[in-house]
């Protein structure tokens, strides 16, 4: 007989994916092997927002994304950052990327995402972009966010730090 058994890890119901379990799929007694998927449960899990910054002190960017990758390799998520205002972007009134996460790779306290979306410039308009977020795991002082846009034209933005807020990745 089998049981369908469900295990909180630090607080991430139904993830067993950073502790490297196939979450009672095993073949043994104990039905817990080491190193299998979960079953048809997420695989690669970020999530975070808050506000960036370049140089440790003022606000650089808003950013909130949540991104998630299935057994199956289906990716569900979406990116959002905003400069403006308190944290205008030099030589615009305002900048901001949005879209929904086409690709994501996880790799302990990192995550690397591709974003179609689009790309906005205050009075400048807005048109189609493709972008790159990398970040790293952390609160204020210890996560990072680096966005490079790709479309319509290449630009690598500063690396950013958490100023406030979180990212989680798991």
């Amino acid at each position: 007989m089998r049981l369908a058994v469900s295990f909180d890890v630090f607080g991430r119901a139904d993830s067993l994916a950073g502790a490297g379990w196939d979450g009672g799929t095993g073949t043994d007694a104990t039905g817990l092997v080491p190193g299998g998927p979960p079953p048809g449960g997420p695989i690669g899990v970020a999530k975070g927002g808050g506000r960036g910054t370049v140089d440790g002190t003022n606000p650089f960017s808003q950013f909130g994304f949540a991104v998630s990758r299935a057994a199956d390799g289906a990716v569900q998520g979406y990116f959002n950052c905003l400069m403006a205002g308190g944290s205008e972007f030099p030589g615009f009134d305002l900048m901001a990327v949005r879209g929904q996460i086409t690709s994501v790779a996880v790799s302990r306290s990192t995550a690397t995402f591709d974003v179609a979306g689009m790309f906005q410039t205050g009075n400048q308009g807005k048109e189609l972009a493709t972008f790159r977020v990398v970040v790293t795991e952390g609160g204020p002082g210890i996560g990072t966010l680096q966005l490079t846009l790709l479309t319509p034209f290449l630009f690598v933005l500063p690396p950013e730090t958490v100023l406030n807020g979180n990212i989680t990745i798991h």
